[in-house]
């Protein structure tokens, strides 16, 4: 048994907790998904809009609300491993960012899901990720997709000092680039039906003609009140960074957005 017996196992609340006891077995972290057919899976870099676009799925008609606590992905997470028993009773929107280094698992359960693949800004995302995530997180997908595209010197550095040695602004954006650049192999392996790539910044501009789109591709009925949880104050993020950060991502993450942002729907 994966995850031991119900009375050794004690509640997960909170994604370091889960990194000690889940993550630690390895990639089987949508262990259960085939329990779960037809699935909505939300996901992209994290700092995306995920959040926000599951909530409006899973509370659409039609969707079955699952989440118990504050953090629904956290949830899900918890759920698709297996950790938490979880009976089906309809169909699901789960937000799958926390994937990370372990995306090839969605090849595993090939014609289950629907993959939405959020892109935005890096601007806004890299902001995000240093000012408004907790280190552990950070540090985290770091590790697990940043690091593998670090030049070797910033590496070779992490290697005599740790961490300490790179910045949190080069940590985001190495692990900004990494991640949203794994829908390149995600569209290797899944069919066109199976994935849909949407820009959140054009998401919130052209709602009312994305989001009809974007439920037709799920198979699922539209109503335009959806729509108004998808609010433009959430552009105002990309401002705010400073003059050396703006450099760096314009430099880095730009390149790389611009590119993958011809695979978006528009």
């Amino acid at each position: 048994m994966l995850f031991g017996n119900d009375q050794n196992r004690r509640p997960i609340k909170s994604w370091q907790k889960f990194g000690k006891q889940v993550r630690t077995k390895g990639c089987v972290l949508l262990n259960k998904l085939d329990d779960f057919p037809n699935s909505v899976l939300v996901s992209g870099c994290q700092r995306s809009g995920g959040t926000m676009l599951a909530g409006i799925l899973t509370k659409s008609e039609g969707m079955v609300d699952f989440a118990w606590s504050k953090d629904d992905e956290l949830d899900a997470a918890l759920i698709l491993s297996g950790y938490e028993k979880h009976e089906p009773k309809g169909r699901y929107c789960f937000q799958t960012t926390y994937l990370n280094e372990c995306f090839p698992e969605y090849f595993q359960h090939p014609a289950k899901f629907k993959l939405i693949w959020l892109l935005r800004n890096p601007h806004s995302v890299v902001y995000s990720l240093i000012h408004n995530w907790k280190r552990f997180a950070l540090n985290e997908l770091y590790l697990a997709c940043g690091m593998q595209i670090t030049p070797d010197d910033i590496v070779n550095r992490y290697n005599r000092f740790g961490l300490f040695a790179v910045n949190r602004l080069t940590r985001a954006c190495m692990s900004y680039n990494a991640k949203i650049s794994q829908i390149y192999q995600i569209l290797e392996k899944l069919t066109s039906e199976n994935v849909y790539v949407i820009d959140y910044d054009e998401l919130v501009k052209k709602k009312h003609i994305l989001l009809p789109d974007l439920y037709d591709f799920i198979g699922l009925s539209y109503n335009e009140k959806y729509a108004d949880a998808i609010l433009s104050s959430s552009l105002k993020k990309a401002d705010k960074l400073s003059t050396r950060e703006r450099k760096m991502v314009d430099d880095v993450c730009m390149p790389v957005y611009e590119k993958l942002k011809s695979l978006a729907h528009s």
